[in-house]
Formats: structure tokens, C-alpha cells, sequence
């Protein structure tokens, strides 16, 4: 995952900027032991092709809480 505009921050201050973020962890631990909690109600999300000619492609997803998601930067 790439992020522009993201920024480290300790104690409240930004203190450098962040190139790129990879997710370090597995969809099991996510999903599983990581899990802390789901949103009630899902949130609609669209097929982001969909801007140049209609789709009917789209996901009904809860939010989750995740604990300790772990990062390499």
C-alpha cells in the first residue's frame, strides 16, 4: 500500500514523512486472534471501475477493529 501525504508522528508531532507502508500480516491473525470488533451495520462499496461505464459489481462489508496490525515501512 502506498499512501502520499502520511506522516510519522511521535508524541502528537509530525516528524518525517512516510513512503510506503506494507502490510506484515497474515488475513488469519487479522481475522482471527486480531480481531477486537465489527461494525452493526455494513458499508456499501462500489466497484471502483465503475466510473467510466456502469457495474453492478459491489461488496456489503462490516468495519472491523483490529488489534496490533502490524506494519513495515
Amino acid at each position: 500500500m502506498t499512501r502520499y501525504a502520511c506522516l510519522w508522528v511521535e508524541h502528537g508531532e509530525p516528524v518525517a514523512p512516510i513512503e510506503s507502508v506494507r502490510f506484515d500480516d497474515s488475513l488469519y491473525r487479522i481475522l482471527g486472534e486480531g480481531l477486537t470488533a465489527l461494525t452493526r451495520e455494513p458499508r456499501t462499496l462500489m466497484d471502483p471501475g465503475s466510473y467510466a461505464r456502469r457495474s453492478l459489481c459491489l461488496a456489503r462489508l462490516p468495519g472491523a477493529l483490529v488489534e496490533g496490525l502490524r506494519f513495515t515501512l
